[in-house]
This record gives structure tokens, sequence and C-alpha cells, in this order.
């Protein structure tokens, strides 16, 4: 049995994209070297209605033999879930996986839904159905984009990609721009479920899924209406993106390259060692060159000195280690 991924939150992808950018092997110890030594990139993620169904799942493997699984558990005839397999069996589900080339495995994930799955959600008013949502070919997922032919609507499979979808640009240097047009997007989905909207029922929808996926590399999250969330903690908040911009305008102006550059001069004057182990030494150098030189540049933007030391740092550190890295 292969499980669907889980899906986490916008944080965890943060994290996760972060982690991986900033990963730069083992040292002799064999302890993963992690270094911000580069910008993270901006990569445009790709938005699904959120369906709240029952996860299911057909898989095919190399000998030819079908299996129906649930999130947890493989089915069967006495074990089913709501009614998936049962019904599956009596349509043509075998030609969902024509023209897909495999090796091992192919894997067709998806949400079983529609009446007596789930309540108090536009979808709920449907007869039961099977949409689409992942496809993972020899135990990698593929991008939806390339497989929207795999449907069979007169027999009540559909694909994701049929319907209304979302587009949005992360730049992950400044992820937190992002959080109010996920917030205004979801509440829409919420309010008006646009999968139900297309099949003529007016109700709520549960939210959003963002995925990037480029070959093996993949990040998926999840935002979720306030009348679903799990907690009493909203996952996501509002963010002043006015003041977040001005910290962003005020690094590009405060900390140029000549800055960076009298920082190793400093270091130089101060017979501390060009190498990594003064990154740190560097690090306060430039902001504390920062908060000394343009304070009043601060005060006349409101700009908080406790919020712009890791935006400096992230800078600086950059800087820093490409400087090591081509000089030494």
């Amino acid at each position: 049995m292969k499980k669907f991924t889980e899906i986490g939150q916008f944080r965890n992808v943060v994290r996760e994209l972060k982690s991986r950018c900033d990963y730069h092997g083992k040292d002799e110890n064999g302890d993963a070297i992690y270094k911000h030594s580069a910008p993270y990139p901006t990569l445009k993620f790709r938005g699904t209605v959120k369906l709240h169904g029952t996860n299911a799942a057909i898989a095919k493997y190399a000998n030819g033999e079908y299996r129906f699984q649930s999130r947890e558990n493989e089915l069967s005839l006495e074990l089913d879930n709501a009614g998936f397999m049962r019904t599956m069996l009596s349509k043509d589900y075998q030609k969902l996986f024509d023209n897909i080339v495999f090796n091992d495995s192919c894997i067709i994930y998806g949400e079983w839904c529609g009446k007596g799955i789930q309540k108090s959600i536009a979808i709920a008013e449907l007869s039961k159905r099977f949409v689409i949502f992942a496809l993972k070919v020899d135990d990698v997922y593929q991008d939806m984009a390339n497989y929207m032919h795999i449907k069979n609507e007169e027999q009540g499979i559909y694909n994701i990609m049929q319907f209304p979808g979302f587009s949005i640009e992360i730049d992950f240097n400044s992820p937190e721009l992002i959080q109010n047009k996920l917030i205004e997007l979801t509440h829409a989905v919420e309010k008006e479920c646009p999968i139900g909207k297309y099949f003529g029922i007016s109700g709520v929808g549960e939210g959003i899924v963002w995925e990037y996926v480029n070959g093996e590399e993949r990040y998926i999250f999840k935002v979720k209406g306030e009348k679903h969330q799990n907690s009493k903690v909203k996952t996501l908040t509002t963010v002043d993106t006015e003041a977040i911009e001005n910290i962003n305008s005020f690094i590009e102006y405060a900390v140029t390259e000549n800055r960076l550059l009298q920082g190793i001069d400093k270091m130089r004057e101060m017979n501390i060692s060009i190498d990594a182990k003064s990154t740190p030494d560097y690090l306060r150098w430039v902001y504390g060159d920062v908060i000394k030189e343009e304070s009043d540049t601060m005060v006349a933007n409101g700009i908080d000195p406790k919020k712009i030391g890791s935006a400096i740092s992230a800078k600086a550190r950059i800087f820093w280690l490409n400087y090591l890295n081509s000089n030494f």
C-alpha cells in the first residue's frame, strides 16, 4: 500500500523549502551542514479546491493487479470505504490507466465525496462521485496539468483540473507577504464552493490545496476556512504588508554592497579571521553599523530595530558566505 502524502500547513512548506535550499551536504562527522548562502526562489503554485469527503485511491501494479485503498487501509468488499471499492468495481476504472507508462506501480488518488460521506458543505448535496486530484507513477508524483484527460464523467469520475482553480507566486524570501492573498481566496471558497457551483449547488467549500511540482521536487500545503479548522488557532493570520514592504525597502537601501565590504575590512582591522567561524562576528557588525548609521531614517519611516535583525542578517550572511567561497 502506498499512502497519499499528508498535506501540511503553509509554514511547513516554508520551513521545508528553506531547509532544502540551505542544505550543503555533510561534514567529516556525518552531520548535516546548513547555511543560507543564496536567495530563496520565487515559485508558482497552483491552487485547487479542497474537497471534503474521504481519501481514496486505485493502484495498478506491474503484474496487472489492481488494488483499492483508503488513506489508511487496503480495501476489500468486507472492509470498504463508504462504498468506494464496490462502486468502482461497477465502473470502467481500468481505462483510467490507459496510456500511462510505468514500471512498478501507478496510483490514482482522489476524493470520494457526495451524499452520506460528509455534511454541511455544498458537495454533500451531490450524488457520490470520485474526483481525481493526484497521480503517482513509480513513486513520483506527477503534474496533474499533464493528466487532465484522466476522467470518465459519464461514470461519475472527474478530474480536479477540470474545475476552477487558482495561481499565485510565492517569494520565499518574504513568504509572509502572500498570506493575505491566501486568506482572501480561502474565504471566497468557503463562502461559495466553486465545485459545488460547477454542478449547480450553492454552499460552503472547505478550502484550497496549493501545490508546486517540478520533476521530483514537490511542495504542497492546504489552507482551510475557519469552519473547517481543526484547532481554535487560525492557520494563517493577516499581515501588515505595507510594514513588511517598508522593511524590505529599507534593507535594500541600507544593506548595500559597500557596507558589506566595509564589514569585511572591519573584521581584518579587529584581527578577526575571515572564515566561516567568524560569521556571527560579521553579522553583528553589519547589524550594529546599520542601527548606528541609519537610526534617523528608521525613526522617520517608523521601522522598529527589533524587527529588522533577521532581514539584515539574511542579506549579510549571503554576501559573507559568497565572499568566502569566491576568495578562499
